[in-house]
């Protein structure tokens, strides 16, 4: 079993012989009750290119104290944490297969090694309110981290410090008043803790503190792009864009309601970076690979927002009046293979997660969001940059658009032309869609604002025609199967028609979006 609560605390440093200062009137607190010292023995783990630390995450087991175990913490801030317990293991050199598993998207996939064991000898002070309920602990630590690399020192470094850490339960606004309670009790001239020479840690962690000087790849950065260059605009949206993913494919992960629409966009955005801007990065196989996965992931989260979208509309006609007409029945089973189609489309975008080339994606992203490495032709200002990615991405819209919306190839059945409209028309509103978020990094003041609408309208044209397609997909496979069972199929019908005149409407749209691209 595991445990997750959050960790609200604040660290500060205390010279060696200096008296823990009173706290008695900080904040809410009015009493404090001092407890036995006691010993904790933890070795910190990570990944070759210490990916753990580069990404706020730590993981270590511990002895000793009241939570002995496998730990992992996820940073939100400098003093907010996630923190996820697992049991002890008796191997203390091997990590646990549910850690593993817990901290795949941040070890990239890689296998894990002890590099800084830390002890501690801590003495804890329960800091209590008005009412006796405790409301936060301070732990008076000092500390030993000896580094585990090959070129690790051989004396351990060592320190004092001072956590404080709210207790659970306690809310996370009335923990941040303590806390500003605390810093400006040691900011002013008389303050308790300036009193006894303590102040604010430097490093937030003992990790941090453990591991400096140690050699690790993913903490080397590199600077900026200069700024006017489209190589700035690119590395600031990826930055982003990389943020906004690594949280949403978390709740993916661990199983819980995400946005699969806001989903599919973030993925499409790193897809049109990585791929309308691909002659900003190296021209090595790594990063085709890379602008591949992105296009992978793209299509798989598209598929998932899409099917999405068919639970929430389908089941329903679009005039109250049409909706009358449609049967409990009817729109029961509609509901559940529309919900059926999504959790299938959702188990696809995981194993897709699971991928070797997922994680080689996000090594490219880390590189290209913390060692930017731009090449000369993105180092040039945005318009030069938008006519060559709109000298490529016109006519490649142009040709699948056209594709999308040609006359059907009559020498084939009904099924397999039905299917390969779906495709062409998947295709062609990938490429819109695309090519629209790729000018949306450079924006309108680059890209001429006629194109930039003209890609836009396609684009929201061929994404209504994608959702009709695949609503008569699903209406025919299961009004054919009621059928076959005896069932009326009237209910049926009058979603279908809603769903072939919007089709019909994008189809005339989608041509005439094509003349115009």
């Amino acid at each position: 079993m595991t445990d997750t609560h959050l960790e609200i605390e604040r660290t500060y440093d205390l010279p060696e012989g200096g008296d823990l200062p009173d706290l008695i009137g900080v904040g809410s607190i009015l009493a404090t009750d001092h407890q036995a010292p006691i010993a904790l023995d933890a070795t910190y783990w990570d990944t070759e290119r210490y990916d753990l630390v580069a990404a706020r995450v730590t993981v270590r087991r511990r002895t000793g104290g009241a939570d002995a175990g496998w730990h992992i913490k996820r940073a939100a801030s400098d003093t907010v944490r996630h923190e996820q317990h697992f049991p002890l293991t008796e191997d203390a050199d091997t990590v646990p297969d549910a850690v593993l598993a817990a901290l795949f998207t941040e070890r990239r996939g890689r296998g894990l090694r002890p590099v800084v064991r830390i002890t501690t000898a801590r003495t804890i002070t329960r800091l209590l309110d008005e009412d006796g309920e405790q409301v936060a602990e301070l732990a008076d630590d000092r500390v030993a981290a000896q580094r585990l690399d090959d070129d690790a020192p051989t004396t351990p470094r060592t320190w004092r410090e001072v956590e404080v850490e709210t207790v659970d339960g306690v809310d996370e606004q009335v923990a941040h008043e303590l806390f500003a309670a605390l810093d400006a009790r040691f900011a002013a001239l008389d303050a308790r803790f300036a009193a006894v020479g303590a102040a604010p840690a430097a490093v937030a962690s003992k990790l941090a503190r453990g591991l400096a000087g140690a050699p690790a790849p993913r903490l080397r950065t590199a600077d900026k792009p200069e700024k006017g260059t489209a190589a700035r605009a690119l590395t600031k949206r990826l930055k982003k864009l990389r943020s906004s993913w690594l949280e949403q494919e978390a709740r993916l992960r661990s199983g819980e309601q995400a946005d699969l629409r806001e989903t599919a966009r973030t993925a499409l955005g790193i897809a049109a970076v990585l791929g309308s801007y691909r002659p900003a990065f190296a021209a090595t196989e790594a990063a085709d690979r890379a602008a591949e996965a992105a296009d992978g992931l793209a299509a798989v989260t598209a598929r998932a927002a899409l099917a999405d979208y068919l639970v929430e509309r389908l089941p329903y006609a679009s005039s109250p009046a049409q909706d009358l007409l449609v049967d409990a029945m009817t729109r029961e089973r509609v509901l559940a293979a529309t919900r059926e189609r999504r959790a299938v489309a959702v188990r696809e975008v995981v194993a897709f997660l699971h991928g070797e080339p997922y994680l080689e994606l996000l090594d490219a992203l880390d590189d290209a969001v913390e060692r930017p490495a731009p090449t000369d032709w993105a180092l040039r200002s945005p318009k030069h940059v938008a006519q060559d990615v709109s000298a490529i991405e016109k006519p490649r819209v142009r040709e699948l658009v056209q594709r999308a919306v040609s006359d059907d190839d009559e020498s084939v059945g009904l099924v397999d032309r039905e299917a390969s409209e779906r495709a062409a028309t998947e295709d062609a509103w990938r490429a819109a869609t695309r090519a629209r978020a790729a000018m949306d990094v450079l924006g309108d003041d680059a890209f001429p604002h006629a194109l930039w609408k003209r890609i836009g309208d396609a684009a929201d044209v061929l994404t209504e025609r994608v959702r009709s397609l695949h609503a008569l997909d699903v209406l025919r496979v299961h009004s054919g199967i009621a059928e076959r069972g005896g069932e009326g199929t009237f209910g049926y019908g009058v979603l279908a028609g809603d769903r072939v005149r919007l089709a019909e409407e994008s189809y005339d749209q989608a041509v005439h979006a094509l003349n115009r691209v």
